[in-house]
């Protein structure tokens, strides 16, 4: 899925006890269909964001953005919504894993949201479970697994309805090290084989390595 903003600017709307805050400034980029690209840049740099435009989140405030030739910020609520659900993968620095629901669950739940039939939902959820190295923990709540392993449940559910979109807003920021590269290179393995066009958002010179190239991300402007 191509990916492309233009001349996008954003402004959080000031309230009695703060101003008004520009977060981006005039942005334009485009992403090629099967890209992995890295927004790089600090926090407060404005990549989340990016982000949130991308993944149909949020609506700029001036500028336009295109998902595979969908004008996302000009789409209906109610389009979004189906585009979210259907074309696009989000994987959180918090995991946001529904904590009520077991890891076979948790995986699963794209899938009954798009009312897959409950044989395919079973074969599917099973094998992405394979795939994460985790289906030993089916049968888990998150409260019983490490940092690392929520974060691999986290990616099988944003990747089993198969997005030509995913979208990783610092996926290793609440993990060591050796839980991160493990984390990147799964990531990395799915783009390899699946082919979506990713955009991930990191601080860190060791995660933006895992991507294709880098768009750095500065105070509300992008640079490559």
């Amino acid at each position: 899925m191509q990916v492309r903003l233009e001349h996008v600017t954003h402004v959080y709307a000031g309230s009695d006890e703060a101003a008004a805050v520009q977060v981006l400034n005039d942005v334009s980029l485009d992403i090629a269909p099967g890209a992995f690209a890295v927004l790089r840049g600090a926090s407060g740099s404005g990549k989340s964001t990016i982000l949130n435009l991308i993944g149909a989140v949020d609506r700029p405030t001036s500028g336009r953005v295109y998902l595979g030739g969908i004008e996302t910020s000009a789409a209906s609520e109610q389009h979004l919504t189906l585009l979210r659900r259907k074309s696009i993968g989000f994987v959180f620095q918090q995991f946001n894993l529904i904590p009520t629901l077991t890891v076979f669950e948790n995986v699963a739940f794209p899938l009954s949201l798009a009312k897959v039939n409950r044989r395919d939902i079973d074969s599917r959820t099973r094998a992405m479970l394979e795939r994460v190295g985790l289906a030993h923990r089916a049968s888990h709540y998150p409260n019983e697994l490490s940092g690392g392993e929520m974060q691999r449940v986290a990616i099988g559910r944003a990747v089993i309805h198969r997005p030509p979109l995913i979208v990783a807003d610092e996926p290793t920021g609440n993990l060591d090290s050796k839980n991160g590269a493990s984390v990147l290179e799964l990531i990395r393995s799915i783009h390899e084989t699946e082919h979506p066009t990713i955009v991930m958002a990191t601080h860190s010179d060791a995660a933006a390595a895992f991507g294709e190239y880098t768009i750095s991300v500065a105070d509300g402007n992008v640079s490559r």
